[in-house]
């Protein structure tokens, strides 16, 4: 991290005004202890200043009592000098101690504490002089007060000293008075500094504070609040959204990774809406390539389609540095190849050291063709079953970055490489629906065209039947007739087939319907005994009478057809629920729906073999020599196009089973199943 992003960092700044927050509380700490012992030392002082006014009070006292009760005979005496003699020097070297103390400004030894000098008492000017007045005072009286006692200590001169006191006690008491007084009032002012001092730093420590917490309301909680309306905005479906970039580098980071977010959500976003729209390759190849590329970090993209045989592999489309390539479809081999290995593997392959992998193998050729390109690093996306995709196909994107594709975006690569296979398998789909309904539309066409000239061939050999007598011609004019009225019913199914259906739905009663078709077929298949079996009156289902009847028909038809001569063909019709009771299980009946109708035809004779059964709905796929291989499809479209689903079940000791399970009809105004006699 550079310099000055870690001074712009969140933890640099809140360790910063957290280390002056208490840096400013250390030193107003230390300040209020400072001036709560200069206070102890000024009321000290002042105590010492007390100590010496009595001394001064008690020289007088004592002088006055002496000068009052002087003795008359010398034991008196002598013993007035072991007592007031001695207490007098004793109250002078008091008054030294506290004058010199004074004088020299040096007090440790008076405070109640040991304190540095830099908390030492300092007196004002007014002390100071007040000190030094009392010094030049005392130093006068003094020499006065021993002048009286005179030089032998033995014998003092006590009423001399006493007659002194008292006639000098005034000069002395107003110096020691005017000491005090200052003395006082530079204690005071000391406690009004200490005072104001004391408050001033609790407002200071108070107003930083509050900067403090300002500034983090400003640097930290607004712009999180900006990015937590954001992430609302986005959850709330606004993935365009975007936040200034702004604040300390821990939040810059988070609304830079936030932008980026919402970049990527919009960006996904924008590509599920292009699916749902069902653009086509090319178009979504365009998207991947325009809006995505700074995402993936991919130079060359493109959808390579594998052949049904799995013999080669076709770029059908290609972009280059964001543009489309139109003419750079080629062909390539697959065996042996990477797009073979991914294609077994069905999971995302990434190829590294291009180059080298191109030239220790000649059969990849598409990785040399990449690699002449200028890529260097490619990631393989198969299109698996999974995304039910028409042909197989593989979508690859191919990067020159000498990093490749880094961690970052193989993992968002991992995380919507399903959404592209998925996508890009669905636009496949569509693209292979549309190519069949062009088919299929193609195919109506030639049937219309065909049957005009099937019509006209059809009279002519009519007209040649009626007017050739001789046997041999005849038969062979019977035969042309039956193959021309063969491909005239194979056209009509193709035209049914390939046309897109229209339903006139309406309610129908099931029983009556198959009941009609159950005769009719009897007459067609007389060989056969066709039954009817019904578990419940009054089924109806909403259909259209003429399709429903087809179903019926063709369905029946083949049952008889493939049932041997004299057989039963049994048809039966009930509620999805009773027809699993009626199968002997109960779990079964819990789990059938309760609003679906089941028709079924069971016929006996040769099973259909296991293999056969998935395809039996595929057009043009018949188990009869003469089938045209469309029957079963078209019913199993018709039951679709009604909501339905078809089964079919064949065993050897069952026999074969054709099950159809419709959605129920209820008459929403009753609640119940409508009487269609009404």
């Amino acid at each position: 991290m550079s310099l000055s992003r870690h001074l712009a960092s969140l933890s640099f700044q809140v360790a910063a005004a957290y280390l002056a927050l208490g840096l400013l509380l250390t030193v107003a700490s230390l300040y209020s202890l400072s001036a709560f012992q200069r206070q102890l030392g000024a009321i000290e002082l002042v105590n010492r200043a007390g100590q010496l006014e009595l001394a001064v009070e008690q020289m007088h006292a004592q002088a006055m009592n002496y000068w009052q009760n002087a003795p008359r005979d010398y034991p008196t005496y002598y013993r007035d000098v072991r007592l007031y003699y001695q207490d007098l020097l004793a109250q002078i070297a008091t008054i030294d101690g506290i004058v010199d103390n004074f004088m020299s400004g040096d007090f440790s030894d008076t405070m109640p504490m040991p304190m540095p000098a830099w908390l030492q008492p300092h007196l004002g000017l007014e002390a100071e002089a007040a000190i030094v007045a009392l010094e030049d005072t005392w130093e006068a009286w003094r020499a006065r007060l021993f002048d009286a006692l005179g030089d032998d200590e033995n014998e003092p001169r006590l009423e001399w000293t006493a007659e002194q006191v008292i006639e000098d006690h005034s000069r002395l008491n107003a110096a020691v008075e005017v000491f005090a007084e200052a003395l006082r009032r530079w204690s005071a002012r000391e406690y009004q500094l200490m005072t104001q001092g004391t408050l001033a730093a609790a407002g200071i420590t108070l107003v930083i504070a509050v900067l403090l917490l300002w500034l983090l309301q400003w640097k930290v909680l607004a712009p999180l609040r900006r990015t937590t309306a954001g992430f609302q905005r986005v959850a709330d479906g606004d993935f365009r959204d975007q936040l200034p970039v702004v604040g300390t580098t821990e939040l810059q980071d988070l609304s830079s990774s936030f932008n980026r977010l919402s970049e990527r959500l919009d960006l996904l976003y924008r590509l599920i809406h292009a699916l749902q729209q069902g653009q086509d390759l090319d178009q979504l190849m365009g998207l991947l390539n325009t809006e995505f590329r700074p995402l993936l970090g991919c130079d060359w993209s493109g959808l390579v389609f594998i052949d049904e045989r799995r013999a080669s592999a076709r770029v059908e489309t290609s972009w280059l540095d964001g543009l489309p390539q139109p003419g750079a479809q080629r062909l390539y081999r697959l065996q042996g190849t990477l797009l073979e290995r991914v294609l077994a593997d069905e999971t995302p392959l990434h190829v590294q050291a291009m180059a080298e992998r191109a030239s220790a193998n000649p059969a990849y050729e598409l990785l040399r063709h990449l690699v002449a390109l200028g890529m260097r690093d490619a990631i393989f996306l198969p299109l698996t079953p999974q995304t039910q995709t028409p042909i197989p196909a593989v979508v690859v994107f191919a990067t020159r970055d000498p990093a490749g594709f880094g961690d970052a975006r193989q993992r968002l690569l991992g995380n919507i490489g399903q959404l592209l296979t998925q996508g890009v398998g669905r636009t496949a789909r569509l693209a292979e629906q549309g190519r069949l309904a062009a088919i299929g539309e193609f195919a109506s066409g030639i049937v219309h065209e065909l049957r005009t000239p099937l019509s006209t061939i059809a009279m002519a050999l009519n007209f040649l039947a009626e007017r050739t007598p001789e046997l041999r011609a005849k038969r062979r004019v019977d035969l042309a007739l039956g193959e021309a009225e063969r491909t005239r019913r194979l056209l009509e199914e193709i035209l049914l087939y390939a046309k897109p259906l229209s339903l006139d739905p309406r309610p129908v009663a099931l029983a009556p319907l198959l009941e009609e078709q159950i005769t009719m077929a009897a007459e067609r298949h007389p060989g056969h005994a066709i039954r009817f079996e019904q578990a419940s009156d009054g089924l109806q289902v909403l259909a259209d009478p003429d399709r429903l009847r087809q179903v019926l028909t063709n369905l029946t038809d083949n049952a008889c057809e493939a049932a041997p001569v004299g057989s039963v063909v049994t048809w039966r019709i009930a509620g999805a629920a009773e027809a699993a009771e009626t199968a002997g299980t109960a779990e079964n009946a819990k789990q059938s729906g309760a609003d679906e109708i089941r028709l079924s035809v069971h016929n006996t004779g040769e099973p259909i073999p296991a293999d056969r059964l998935p395809r039996l709905t595929e057009p043009f796929f018949s188990t009869k020599a003469s089938g045209t291989g469309l029957g079963l499809a078209i019913v199993a479209r018709l039951v679709e196009q009604h909501g339905g689903r078809l089964s079919i079940q064949s065993t050897v000791e069952q026999g074969t089973l054709v099950e159809i399970l419709l959605p129920r009809w209820v008459d929403e105004a009753h609640g119940t199943a409508a009487d269609p006699s009404r």
